[in-house]
């Protein structure tokens, strides 16, 4: 198996497309959040913020990650290729622009489909990633 390589965005120009994506102040919190967390899970997300669970969290995401994306649409086209092309699905998922699924030692997703974790568990890319900073 090939291993297909992420697009990355340099932080400043992440955060530049953040601050023209005229975010809410709840988008701006929840990505804030996934920033500084590294690792969460939908629930985890609900539990932490207090949030409803509907909409659903990770749909909310995504409709986060196509208003940034769309400050950036060469790179975002490229996150969503690369997206489809790592899918075991064959589509995109715009969440990528962010954070992927989690893996464990061997290489299996962090995912009920794969039989290893309850909820899916998502990690922040390393470069946006500000839980140490």
């Amino acid at each position: 198996m090939q291993i297909q390589l992420r697009p990355i965005l340099a932080v400043e120009d992440f955060e530049k497309a953040m601050g023209s994506a005229r975010l809410s102040e709840s988008d701006q919190e929840l990505i804030e959040y996934i920033r500084y967390i590294g690792v969460f899970s939908q629930p985890s997300i609900i539990r932490d913020l207090r949030i409803k669970s509907k909409p659903p969290v990770l749909s909310t995401l995504c409709e986060i990650c196509r208003k940034i994306g769309a400050q950036v649409p060469e790179h975002f086209t490229a996150i969503r290729l690369w997206s489809k092309s790592i899918s075991a699905h064959d589509v995109h998922w715009d969440g990528d622009l962010i954070c992927s699924t989690a893996q464990n030692i061997d290489g299996i997703p962090l995912t009920p489909e794969a039989g290893t974790t309850p909820y899916e568990t998502l990690v922040v890319h390393k470069e946006l990633f500000t839980g140490l900073g």
